[in-house]
């Protein structure tokens, strides 16, 4: 009688292969380990053939604090393949989107010395000229501007760290592709939520063909491209030649809700395999290898003082991404009451200590769950309805949104016009004038909009050099920030005077 296997001898589709080393040891030897167990390090890359380097810098902040690729580790990468392959041209590359702090962070980190001193180059991706690509069925960009580089290299290689990210849970070897496009566009993709959209496009265009994601030193909780304050000694590396695979590995690694979209999406589109019963895993057993990264929920637990419970009922990215992506501002100084915020489509086990307050996020949140607080229907839920109920529900504090208010009521329509205010988290009035790019003037207000004023200044001051207008306007004529946690009408009036007064003719 003949037995039926559980599992077809040839796979419906070929299989990937991932290696998972602990990251003590010397790197060279890790790395050779690594490249043997997949087929050998000639297989990457042949003789003559031009290599790209991705690398994932971010400016102001250095490989101590897991939040950008270590240059001994790319020296390393680099060292093998001349030794191994003899590549023809080998180039390092990089766009912090921040003008020209990009070249200050390659000097602050020690990259123009070192590929000075290997004699490859080091390429600013904004300096390079871009390509627009038409993207057959994009779930986002239509037309993707990639410099020219990546489309040339033969081999491009990716060197992502072991990252959260609060918006698409993990940040590795596909989403390191978008440091390759310009600026506003990328802010587009984050205001629009379609970062995961946007990443399936990018590499549509282009997807590494090597991936080497170095977690001996990682980024856990909110992570992502904002917050830098825990590193996590993860003491991993992982390889290969399928970036969708090494990605839905690292998940795996870092203890994450797997049901990530993008890699779904990516598989579905023939890019890697997400499935773990179609990756081959070589060195370290996954089990072995898990290391639980805290995620952006517990960090925003943290934050809080427990004041924000995230409950995530294995959500997909979708929801997961607006319920976390938009508290990354409030620390437990603004945060008023406690508050359970629920997603996900599994069951909850309904404490009996719950929150006096609860949100309840997604069309695919459970039926008989949706009267125990606010639903908030959508797929994803609306951002701004989200935060309306926080505030509704006396969760945030509010006072500066209200002086806001109280200043907009005072004013005509025509006066506002030119501007944007921020407040509690959210944009409280936007002009007709204003369409919230780097040059549009904007009065941030409150403490917990710190880091959104920060950011904004940067971007402004990178917009007016890119148009050569940094010696007749600074980023103070085009963003005013108002700190503090009970701003008066009377400091927004005189925020607005200012801004109206700096108002830059373009």
């Amino acid at each position: 009688m003949l037995k039926m296997k559980s599992k077809p001898e040839v796979p419906l589709k070929p299989m990937s292969s991932v290696f998972i080393s602990p990251g003590n040891g010397k790197l060279s030897k890790i790395l050779m380990r690594g490249f043997d167990a997949l087929g050998g390090i000639q297989k990457v890359v042949k003789p003559g053939q031009t290599v790209l380097i991705k690398v994932n810098l971010v400016e102001g902040h250095e490989a101590i604090t897991g939040g950008i690729t270590d240059v001994y580790m790319c020296e390393t990468v680099i060292e093998l393949l001349k030794e191994h392959c003899h590549p023809g041209r080998i180039i390092v590359g990089e766009n912090t989107n921040v003008g020209e702090l990009t070249k200050k962070t390659f000097d602050r980190n020690g990259y123009t010395e070192m590929c000075a001193r290997q004699e490859v180059e080091l390429l600013d991706f904004a300096d390079d000229e871009f390509v627009e690509v038409a993207v057959e069925g994009a779930l986002y960009a239509e037309v993707m501007p990639i410099p020219k580089i990546v489309l040339d290299a033969d081999v491009f290689i990716t060197l992502p760290l072991l990252k959260n990210h609060d918006t698409v849970c993990i940040t590795a070897a596909l989403k390191n592709s978008f440091g390759f496009i310009p600026d506003p566009m990328r802010r587009q993709a984050h205001r629009d939520t379609a970062i995961e959209q946007f990443v399936l496009d990018l590499n549509r265009v282009r997807t590494p063909d090597f991936a080497i994601v170095d977690g001996r030193i990682g980024m856990e909780g909110i992570a992502g491209g904002s917050h830098f304050d825990h590193p996590r000694y993860a003491n991993r590396i992982i390889m290969g030649a399928d970036p969708v695979a090494v990605d839905t590995v690292c998940t795996h690694i870092m203890d994450q809700n797997p049901r990530v979209r993008y890699l779904q999406w990516a598989d579905q589109y023939g890019l890697g395999n997400c499935n773990l019963d179609y990756i081959d895993i070589y060195g370290m057993s996954l089990e072995e290898a898990k290391v639980h990264f805290m995620t952006p929920a517990e960090e925003h637990e943290e934050r809080t003082g427990g004041k924000l419970h995230l409950v995530d009922l294995h959500s997909c990215s979708q929801c997961r991404a607006v319920a976390q992506g938009t508290l990354h501002r409030f620390t437990e100084a603004n945060i008023a009451n406690a508050v359970d915020i629920v997603y996900g489509p599994y069951d909850w086990d309904v404490p009996t200590d719950r929150a006096e307050r609860c949100i309840l996020i997604g069309d695919c949140i459970q039926e008989r769950y949706r009267d125990l607080g606010v639903w908030i229907p959508g797929c994803p839920m609306n951002s701004n309805a989200y935060m309306d109920a926080l505030e509704k529900l006396d969760v945030t504090c509010h006072k500066c949104a209200d002086a806001v208010r109280a200043f907009v009521a005072k004013h005509d329509e025509e006066d506002l016009a030119f501007l944007r205010i921020l407040a509690a988290g959210k944009t409280i009035y936007r002009g007709r004038d204003n369409a919230a790019g780097g040059l549009d003037s904007a009065l941030i207000v409150g403490d917990c909009e710190s880091y959104y004023a920060w950011v904004q200044k940067n971007r402004a001051d990178t917009e007016l050099k890119e148009r050569g207008l940094r010696d007749t306007y600074s980023p103070d004529d085009i963003v005013y920030y108002i700190p503090g946690h009970d701003a008066s009408i009377e400091e927004i009036e005189k925020g607005y005077e200012t801004l109206k007064a700096r108002k830059p003719k373009f």
